[in-house]
């Protein structure tokens, strides 16, 4: 059996990645307090903080993960995540409303890339509704894909859910044709964001 040794590619860098193929809030990367008072001048309440760094991988385990609604939270949840052990940046992150996605991409040594596409958010190891396919995928494949998922009636407009299913689907058939994956291992965008206005990478691990 071999292993295949993964190095973790910086947040910054795997957000200008995947900025490519889906959208990013506005967002700002601080190492001090400097660059978080002006971070905070430039953006919306309510955020989120998140406690940024090469070792750092599972944030909600760590509470690594703050939401504030005013200046003085997010001052207060800045100086805390600051102080986690492993913790090089801050990342101040506009808060996105809507449904939580997962969309992976993994190198399996039998059959190449795989892309994955599932219910997201801290509960998608839990509840495991995904569907997989071959990299590079098509417009139909990914409809197929959605129509195998527990909770396709999201996609259906259950309970008034509104997605811009349509950018999602060309957004996975865009990442999947990438040549940008020849020199990944595995990608893990969880969760992705999607409203009516688009789908929104909030938190990015990429593995090369």
């Amino acid at each position: 059996m071999i292993i295949m040794k993964l190095e973790k590619i910086p947040e910054e860098k795997a957000f200008e990645i995947i900025k490519k193929f889906f959208k990013i809030p506005k967002q700002y990367f601080c190492k001090n307090e400097k660059d978080f008072n002006k971070a905070i001048e430039k953006i919306k309440f309510p955020v989120y903080l998140k406690a940024i760094g090469k070792k750092i991988i599972h944030k909600t385990e760590l509470k690594a993960v703050i939401l504030a609604n005013n200046k003085e939270e997010s001052f207060n949840a800045f100086k805390k995540l600051i102080k986690i052990k492993n913790c090089e940046k801050v990342l101040v992150q506009e808060a996105v409303k809507g449904i939580e996605l997962i969309v992976g991409v993994k190198q399996d040594q039998t059959f190449g890339h795989v892309i994955v596409l599932g219910l997201g958010g801290i509960f998608a190891e839990i509840i495991k509704d995904f569907s997989m396919r071959i990299c590079p995928v098509t417009k139909s494949d990914v409809e197929e894909m959605i129509s195998e998922l527990k909770g396709k009636k999201i996609f259906e407009g259950y309970r008034n859910i509104k997605i811009n299913k349509n950018e999602l689907i060309q957004s996975i058939c865009k990442l999947s044709r990438s040549n940008i994956l020849k020199n990944i291992k595995e990608m893990d965008i969880n969760p992705l964001i999607c409203n009516e206005k688009g789908c929104f990478a909030v938190d990015v691990r990429i593995f090369k």
